[in-house]
């Protein structure tokens, strides 16, 4: 088993699992300091290819519920990816 220490008061000894965050992440709390912690965040990006099928399908007039169902994403990411489509042009 590999001992985590503590980002803020590199503690070792009174850090204990505590949680999981919305991507299914173990956290843990320190109970010296009080802080919680995910170690080796992982990012929640967009994939290149997934981005490039939504603007394909907005290119295609799909609507945003339609794109948003078939590809499993959210509508805010799917305005995100049009907003900056529209910004780069």
């Amino acid at each position: 088993m590999v001992a985590l220490a503590c980002p803020a008061c590199q503690d070792v000894e009174s850090v204990v699992p505590f949680s999981l965050n919305r991507s299914g992440t173990r956290r843990f709390r320190c109970k010296a300091c009080g802080k919680t912690f995910t170690p080796g965040r992982r990012t929640r990006r967009l994939s290149e290819e997934k981005r490039q099928s939504i603007e394909g399908a907005l290119a295609g007039r799909i609507s945003q519920r339609g794109i948003a169902r078939a590809l499993g994403v959210s509508r805010n990411t799917i305005r995100q990816v049009r907003r900056k489509g529209q910004s780069a042009s």
